[in-house]
């Protein structure tokens, strides 16, 4: 009910904008037995068949432990967005800035950093809820508006709470609702409307098959500034090592918005884990509990 009541009151809005491309934030969840000690690497490719759009990412995030259940998250990625001639402004002539001289580049191939990321996750510390978790995510103004609107110089800030349903031994329904605050960038190359606020309704069907071994689907509804895009996705992980896992990823906007940044996203995806940090495995609980 209150995802519901948030969804509504933050989707009267007339204004107009585009659906900016923002990272999932990476909740942690004991089923998967993974770490809160842990590196993972991401080679995402995001493709728009109908601007010709295409985009390479390098894409890496450390995990560090923030308290017994709760993590926090450091983020950063290098891409190389290939606009197909047509860049971010020629599509939406609406977020051009008021600089006087604007003169957004006109080559074929845009190669930069993108926007650092901060934040953190873990359970609610309130009694009778410990089902809850918070989400909290902070982008730092750091590298180049042409990028949009996969990378740009605003602050997005985003406050998610997510709760964990136990649909049986190895299966878990997550239900997530997110407020996203979008900071401008400061700069004169694009305007307020290329920064929209707005609010994000998802669900994730986990099934568990043992230590970093996972298969997720995904579904998240977006609304920022009455622009929507609706995300499906199927991801699967299995361990290549002892302290290793490797994950694919597909995902597919099904709303047919113009605004969506990309229609296809491909995620391969390798995780690192540190031993120390992680919760015992069902199997070693179980050996453990029986004794010698």
């Amino acid at each position: 009910m209150l995802l519901t009541t948030l969804g509504f009151s933050l989707g009267v809005t007339t204004a107009c904008a585009q659906i900016t491309l923002l990272d999932d934030i990476p909740w942690f969840a004991a089923a998967d037995s993974t770490s809160r000690l842990a590196m993972v690497a991401e080679v995402d490719r995001f493709i728009d068949p109908d601007q010709d759009w295409t985009v390479n990412r390098l894409h890496v995030c450390a995990i560090l432990p923030g308290g017994e259940r709760s993590v926090f998250f450091l983020r950063m990625s290098h891409l190389s967005f290939d606009t197909g001639g047509r860049g971010a402004v020629a599509r939406w002539p609406e977020i051009r800035g008021e600089e006087e001289d604007f003169v957004w580049s006109t080559e074929t191939t845009i190669t930069s950093f993108g926007q650092p990321e901060i934040g953190a996750t873990g359970p609610l510390a309130i009694g009778g809820i410990s089902h809850w978790h918070y989400g909290v995510a902070l982008g730092l103004p750091v590298g180049t508006d042409r990028l949009y609107p996969f990378a740009s110089v605003s602050l997005p800030f985003r406050l998610a709470a997510r709760r964990w349903v136990d649909l049986g031994p190895r299966t878990q329904l997550g239900l997530t609702g997110t407020y996203l605050m979008n900071m401008d960038s400061g700069k004169d190359l694009l305007n307020s409307t290329a920064f929209p606020d707005g609010w994000q309704l998802g669900a994730v069907f986990n099934w568990y098959r043992g230590r970093g071994a996972r298969a997720s689907l995904t579904y998240d509804l977006k609304n920022l500034d009455s622009r929507k895009s609706e995300v499906v996705g199927l991801q699967t992980w299995f361990p290549w090592t002892d302290d290793g896992s490797v994950g694919v990823k597909v995902a597919r906007d099904l709303s047919g918005s113009e605004h969506r940044p990309a229609l296809w996203y491909f995620s391969l995806s390798w995780r690192f884990d540190s031993e120390g940090r992680r919760p015992a495995s069902e199997a070693e609980e179980a050996e453990e509990a029986a004794g010698p």
